[in-house]
């Protein structure tokens, strides 16, 4: 098959193109920011969830409409827009983030290669579809290491982790070792907070450390600590950190939650070698790897992204799948860097929320009844973690702007006692309320 390799161009996008596509609640708030005169920012050329030493979730969206040239000259409109997509994923609005990930891949792909897509001969001879959880289950039963990605704007794949964990811990894991963990002193791997890690900090992320810890898996952080390191270097203090796990420990069985392709086991270039390719070398073991992010909706780039519209609409996927051919799995870029490559379906919405946030029915559709005038943002905190006074460095189990139809917004969680947090766009806590779900 004939690959197109793109990197991750954003063209520089206008007003109007943005306003077309966002939530009707983004860009409500994207007018309120952009009125105010006085608004206080930080200057630090990209978007953080950080304020003031506390999470604030609606801080990197102030950044991201009230400083826009200034970000988009510092980083890049790439980076820019990449950073607005993780912004609205963290706050719950994964329709804006499929919106702004189309912006950036607006005019890169030419009428021929999308006719070179439709009409390619091979791109589904002798392919047959498999549930992928049953898949993955059959291929990790003789697994040391496992190796499994995720994209920073997609909580969708941290939700597909944490739906494999019963069968890792069946097949005798008890390590989960995320990329994203904080890897110094002050890190806590027993309890979630803002301390914990931050892609931990994104509900999604927090739910299934949280489901981890409660199932007995320990949490591991191995992330290069050093800020002076090369990519490469950094790469390889990842998998050193790894393998000293198993230098301790062994017996242990390991499952690795990585970014993008750092799970690879080739490189690329020489100048970007992977984690999983250092892994290979220093320990000796051959870890199971599975990349979800290509043939997520929206892919990883544009030529990506054509492909996956084209894929899940000839076999009307609906559920998560392994593509097959000779009976292994398929990757359908040719690339062949893993060892399964999983096919995520078209997301849904209810309510305006994706449907994968009931993470494979852990968690169900909760109705939270508007109480104030000028609420814009609703919070579930566990009732356990909760405290008033550092509410500011908790995560939430979900939260979301996003008011459906009927008023409502409408959270998934778990069965059990929560503080629901109303804010107003100005972050203000208006009022809080203790929600039983049974």
């Amino acid at each position: 098959m004939k690959k197109w390799f793109f990197s991750f161009s954003i063209l520089f996008f206008g007003a109007n193109s943005l306003n077309a596509q966002l939530s009707e609640n983004l860009l409500d708030l994207k007018s309120y920011i952009e009125s105010q005169k006085n608004i206080q920012l930080d200057s630090i050329p990209f978007l953080s969830i950080y304020h003031n030493k506390e999470l604030h979730y609606l801080y990197p969206l102030y950044n991201a409409f009230h400083q826009t040239n200034k970000l988009q000259a510092a980083v890049g409109n790439e980076q820019y827009l990449l950073d607005l997509g993780v912004s609205a994923a963290f706050a719950g609005d994964y329709a804006s983030v499929l919106a702004i990930e189309k912006i950036g891949y607006e005019g890169q792909l030419t009428d021929s290669i999308k006719k070179d897509i439709v009409a390619h001969p091979n791109l589904f001879d002798g392919i047959t579809l498999t549930d992928a959880k049953k898949y993955i289950r059959e291929n990790i039963k003789n697994q040391k290491i496992v190796m499994i990605n995720e994209l920073p704007n997609k909580p969708q794949h941290r939700a597909f982790t944490a739906s494999l964990l019963a069968e890792f811990y069946e097949q005798g894991f008890r390590y989960l070792a995320m990329e994203t963990l904080n890897p110094y002193s002050n890190g806590s791997l027993k309890q979630i907070n803002m301390l914990s890690g931050h892609y931990t900090c994104e509900p999604i992320g927090g739910e299934l450390a949280r489901k981890a810890l409660a199932m007995g898996f320990s949490l591991v952080a191995y992330e290069d600590s050093s800020f002076n390191h090369t990519p490469n270097k950094k790469m390889y203090a990842q998998a050193q950190n790894i393998y000293k796990i198993l230098q301790k420990d062994p017996k242990a069985k390991i499952l690795v939650q990585a970014e993008g392709t750092h799970i690879e086991e080739g490189a690329r270039s020489e100048n970007a070698i992977p984690m999983a390719a250092y892994f290979k070398i220093v320990s000796g073991i051959d870890p199971l790897t599975i990349d979800q992010t290509g043939m997520t909706e929206g892919s990883n780039h544009a030529y990506g992204a054509a492909i996956y519209d084209f894929y899940t609409k000839r076999f009307a996927i609906n559920t998560s799948v392994v593509c097959l051919k000779d009976n292994k799995s398929k990757d359908v870029f040719d690339e062949n860097l893993c060892d399964i490559y999983i096919v995520h379906p078209p997301t849904k919405f209810k309510n305006g929320r994706a449907n994968w946030n009931s993470m494979n029915g852990l968690r169900n559709e909760t109705a939270i009844q508007p109480i104030y005038q000028s609420l814009f943002f609703v919070q579930a905190y566990y009732t356990k973690e909760y405290n008033e006074k550092y509410v500011g460095k908790l995560v939430p189990a979900d939260q979301t702007y996003i008011n459906a139809q009927d008023g409502y917004y409408y959270l998934y969680l778990q069965k059990g006692h929560y503080q629901l947090v109303y804010r107003d766009k100005q972050y203000k806590i208006l009022g809080t309320k203790v929600l039983v779900v049974e």
